[in-house]
């Protein structure tokens, strides 16, 4: 059986929306290889909490909202920005 290894990452979408979360990679394999990979379309996160951007209502700002779930399954077309924590 082949170990994965979970890396820490954030990804910033196109619609200011972060997120925190974890990312398994086989060994040897880096981040970027997940994202340049033209086969998949789509990326599997685990440990996942989400911030989603700040909304004005009549002129007074809501505060953020975070979610929090176990998986997600990610477009990629909506990745702006992701980085290793």
């Amino acid at each position: 059986m082949i170990e994965m290894q979970k890396k820490h990452i954030i990804i910033i979408c196109t619609d200011g929306t972060s997120i925190k979360c974890f990312v398994n990679l086989l060994p040897g394999q880096k981040l970027i290889d997940i994202i340049k990979n033209p086969n998949e379309n789509f990326i599997l996160l685990n440990d996942v909490e989400i911030n989603y951007q700040e909304q004005a209502h009549s002129f007074k700002l809501s505060t953020k909202t975070t979610e929090r779930v176990d998986s997600l399954i990610l477009n990629k077309t909506v990745v702006k920005w992701i980085g290793e924590v």
